[in-house]
């Protein structure tokens, strides 16, 4: 009588300790669920982090910055300030004396104010006017009155060109890109075996013009060429 119980007991226990686990598993997640719920999570993070849009190719950049560029110039060039124009003289002359070197100072701020260009080709730019009003200055170079700029050769410096398709800035391409880490090498075309090359750089995740070829000291006429 004794035994049996004493197995009732036990049973009754067991019986017990059995709802107990159970209602402790359906109430409380197993660590395999939370594992997988940590790792729904870091999934989750992931796709979000890949969803974040690209930067385009350096060549896509390069080539939307160059026909901004020119869009702009065709469009704002008449009322840009000139940039190499000569200084009016004071008296009647057959010559000009320099440079007027206060417009191409408004002309340099014009062009920083796109933000096309680095500061190392606005200071290239500020260069040739300089150099230009020296040689004026000390008549090592005549530029008569009414006549063409004899430091150019009669061309337009922002392409090396006289005549140019409509709206040719939609139809540009670039042709033999050389990218190296931040800086860019190229020249762009609107076809007709016509090539102009430029150097860019990038700053601040930005590319911007740093070279253009017209605009090079060594394509003008100086006086010791």
């Amino acid at each position: 009588m004794k035994t049996s119980q004493t197995f009732c007991f036990l049973s009754s226990r067991i019986g017990m300790l059995i709802m107990s686990i159970t209602f402790f598993q359906c109430s409380n997640p197993s660590s395999t669920a939370k594992k997988t719920a940590v790792d729904s999570n870091t999934t989750k993070g992931l796709v979000s982090s890949e969803s974040i849009l690209l930067p385009p190719p350096d060549s896509v950049q390069l080539t939307e910055l160059v026909r901004n560029l020119y869009k702009w110039f065709e469009t704002e060039k008449m009322a840009l300030p000139l940039s190499f124009s000569p200084v009016e003289n004071s008296v009647p002359d057959t010559v000009y004396h320099g440079i007027d070197l206060a417009e191409n100072s408004k002309a340099i701020a014009k062009l920083r104010q796109t933000g096309f260009f680095t500061e190392s080709f606005l200071a290239d730019y500020r260069k040739i006017a300089v150099r230009m009003d020296k040689e004026l200055r000390s008549r090592s170079v005549s530029w008569l009155v009414g006549d063409m700029s004899p430091f150019g050769k009669g061309s337009n410096e922002w392409c090396n060109c006289q005549d140019y398709p409509d709206n040719y800035w939609d139809i540009i391409k670039l042709v033999d890109i050389r990218i190296s880490k931040d800086k860019a090498g190229f020249k762009w075309t609107w076809g007709d075996n016509f090539y102009y090359a430029v150097r860019a750089k990038r700053e601040a995740r930005l590319w911007k013009i740093s070279y253009l070829e017209g605009f090079d000291m060594k394509a003008y006429n100086w006086s010791d060429k």
